[in-house]
């Protein structure tokens, strides 16, 4: 007996899947890309060389004197305009998913992150600021303005597959998005003292109800 399934569950079972975090799914492309590209040229060559390897294989009063075979320059003018073709196709993938992740949606809600041994400051458009707690609104592109107050760390969130230096004197920046409410990790990267690897930060992603509720609380 077939089972029956509801339009409901059809429709979602249809829907595109939405990533936790970006930019990771643009690291996560190019990644494949160049995994698929590399085993496709480890097997163009490491095939054909079993091959020869076999074929051509020392025997004894047959291949006492080597043969020289001759042919023409189509073979080599392959080899050299295939992988040309493969390098420029890599370097341009490359760039544009590079300048995505590296470049913030124009919607943004930029946010300044202020690193010192050993705990993140925040502060918002508004002026609010936080302390080692970063709330987010949720399908909304974050900003994330870094600098440091002493030494230098790194900002890294592993779901978003993004990590950027706070430099003192200087301002970098990241952009992240979650797509998922809940509670989340942000760890330094750079090691910063004795406590580094306590120099952690919540990012609390909520509804965008929660968020303007919390933002226009006072400090």
């Amino acid at each position: 007996m077939m089972q029956m399934i509801s339009v409901a569950e059809a429709a979602s079972a249809a829907a595109p899947v939405i990533p936790l975090a970006y930019p990771a799914p643009y690291w996560d492309q190019m990644f494949n890309i160049w995994l698929s590209i590399a085993v496709g040229i480890y097997l163009v060559v490491a095939v054909p060389m079993l091959y020869f390897l076999y074929r051509y294989r020392y025997r004894k009063a047959t291949n006492e004197v080597g043969a020289v075979e001759e042919s023409g320059h189509g073979i080599e003018v392959l080899w050299t305009v295939i992988p040309l073709i493969i390098v420029i196709y890599l370097a341009i993938q490359s760039v544009a998913f590079y300048t995505v992740q590296r470049t913030p949606p124009p919607d943004s809600l930029p946010v300044k992150a202020e690193g010192m041994m050993w705990s993140w400051q925040f502060e918002y458009p508004n002026g609010k600021k936080s302390v080692s707690e970063l709330y987010v609104p949720v399908g909304k592109p974050i900003k994330l303005l870094l600098t440091s107050r002493d030494v230098i760390h790194a900002f890294h969130i592993p779901e978003a597959k993004v990590m950027e230096d706070a430099v003192p004197g200087r301002v970098t920046e990241m952009w992240f998005q979650f797509n998922e409410t809940g509670q989340y990790r942000g760890y330094c990267r750079e090691y910063c003292g004795t406590a580094h690897a306590y120099m952690l930060a919540t990012i609390k992603v909520v509804t965008s109800e929660e968020f303007d509720q919390w933002l226009r609380q006072s400090t």
